[in-house]
């Protein structure tokens, strides 16, 4: 396939999924709210447009993870330097976020004002991936800033 076909082909691919998705959202949007009678909105969960939009999101998440997969695959293949390098940075993210994690966190249901309580591994698994995100952002900007420095340093 010529590449031109190829770019016009994942264009219309792009938008298509774009459009079944906000069409799905709108129909979540315009469902029921809390304030609505419980019949109503268990009538709405148990409709084909919740049960639809979730399917949808599943099956694009599972697609992305199966691209994402087979991209590593061909690119080992094909550029295996850079790629066990990217690697190695995914396995650098997680070894930070697992020590996060199991150093644990000091917030609480009520330290986190939160209306229905939940578990306390939720609250520490979600606190070692928020601080392993800001980490990884910190680094990147840190690169971006030092980078051309460290260039000319070099020279």
């Amino acid at each position: 396939m010529k590449s031109n076909k190829l770019d016009l082909a994942m264009t219309i691919l792009k938008f298509g999924l774009v459009f079944i998705g906000v069409t799905l959202c709108l129909l979540i949007i315009n469902g029921p709210n809390a304030e609505q009678p419980v019949a109503e909105q268990l009538a709405f969960r148990e409709s084909g447009k919740l049960g639809a939009a979730i399917s949808y999101s599943g099956i694009l998440l599972f697609a992305c993870v199966a691209i994402v997969v087979l991209f590593f695959v061909i690119q080992l293949i094909t550029n295996t330097k850079r790629t066990v390098f990217s690697i190695i940075g995914i396995i650098v993210a997680f070894v930070i976020y697992f020590i996060i994690s199991i150093a644990g966190t000091s917030d609480t249901n009520a330290s986190l004002a939160l209306r229905d309580p939940v578990a306390s591994s939720t609250i520490n698994s979600t606190s070692a991936g928020i601080y392993t995100v800001i980490i990884g952002l910190v680094i990147s900007i840190l690169v971006i800033l030092l980078g051309p420095l460290m260039g000319r340093m070099r020279k």
